[in-house]
């Protein structure tokens, strides 16, 4: 009977993990964090721009039918705030979006996260940690649960790195090396507001990966027709402005410990 119960026992232990690593698993063709900055040369008007601005994008129906466009027809997407490493980071949930109805419902979540993102509760600002908000968006991606043909981190911000104000930081050198190793792509939107020529400096220092690009925005006011143009390309996997790097060694064994330390396992 011990063992009648012992094999049932292991049977329904075994259908279980098949059942959570298969919904652990899920399929999707692009994993993409939108990691937006929050640092404190973006004033409050201009942090909900850039969130109209995307809220926008995930409305257009050529936006929602190139997200169906691909093999699996569904992409997982998430967005979060990064400024100074010394603030805490704000993601949004991880959301599925396979129809217009699942663009439309991120894009509400999109357009009133400033209530949620720390921005409104004076928290954020500071400097411009961009390989610490990647490194973060990385570890995002790892821990999400899905499985993408593609897995893409969308940088967008209006200024280039700044030393860490408080404590240890990722820096963008690391950051990238570990967005390759774990096979994501970087992609960048610079707003040229304060550094007219941040899009050059963002293809030389942020972007990272086979086809990664950057889309510049003059200001926050076109920020939106910006963003819309860089998720079209990215979901529809679009026209590359980088060769294709040399992979590193060893690439699957690599990992980024969060706060500021890369190691090879």
């Amino acid at each position: 009977m011990f063992k009648k119960c012992h094999r049932l026992f292991l049977l329904l232990v075994a259908i279980w993990l098949t059942d959570t690593l298969s919904i652990r698993a899920e399929e999707v063709d692009l994993e993409l964090v939108l990691a937006v900055d929050g640092s404190g040369s973006i004033s409050s008007s201009e942090f909900q721009l850039q969130l109209e601005g995307y809220a926008a994008a995930f409305r257009n129906p050529e936006l929602q039918g190139a997200i169906r466009s691909g093999p699996v027809g569904k992409i997982a997407v998430s967005m979060m705030i990064w400024s100074d490493a010394v603030f805490p980071k704000f993601p949004t949930e991880w959301h599925i979006i396979a129809s217009p109805e699942d663009a439309n419902r991120f894009a509400y979540v999109v357009e009133n996260f400033y209530q949620h993102s720390g921005r409104n509760y004076g928290i954020g600002g500071g400097g411009t940690s961009i390989g610490d908000g990647i490194a973060f968006a990385i570890k995002m991606i790892d821990e999400n649960g899905h499985s993408g043909l593609r897995r893409v981190i969308d940088v967008s911000g209006d200024g280039i790195e700044t030393d860490p104000m408080f404590g240890d930081a990722v820096l963008l050198p690391d950051a990238r090396e570990a967005a390759q190793l774990h096979g994501i792509n970087i992609n960048g939107l610079a707003i040229l507001t304060d550094f007219f020529r941040l899009d050059e400096w963002y293809r030389n220092n942020v972007i990272q990966g086979p086809g990664s690009f950057v889309v510049e925005a003059e200001n926050f006011e076109i920020f939106g027709e910006a963003i819309h143009e860089k998720l079209f390309r990215e979901v529809s996997v679009q026209i590359s402005e980088s060769p294709m790097p040399v992979m590193l060694e060893n690439s699957h064994h690599a990992s980024l410990n969060y706060g500021g330390e890369l190691a090879n396992q």
